[in-house]
């Protein structure tokens, strides 16, 4: 997935008005609570076919954090 599609879909899933960026730090948006948390761990899943632990969200701070743990792989710019 192109890594602009996938911060524009995540920017959807987690109902964010601002702009989404690899920099964007997740746990400073209004919208990202555990509800957004099962949102994106769905999303995930449905689009990359890949299950993320809930303990791994300790460590999810950035966007791209969230994208490491997807895997690279699954992105290009």
């Amino acid at each position: 997935m192109k890594t602009s599609v996938f911060l524009e879909k995540l920017q959807e899933e987690l109902e964010e008005d601002e702009t989404l960026t690899l920099e964007t730090n997740l746990k400073q948006l209004e919208s990202y609570d555990s509800i957004s948390l099962l949102s994106v761990i769905a999303f995930v899943d449905e689009n990359f076919d890949k299950k993320i632990d809930t303990k791994h969200f300790k460590d999810i701070e950035t966007v791209s954090d969230l994208m490491n743990i997807i895997g690279k792989e699954n992105f290009e710019d």
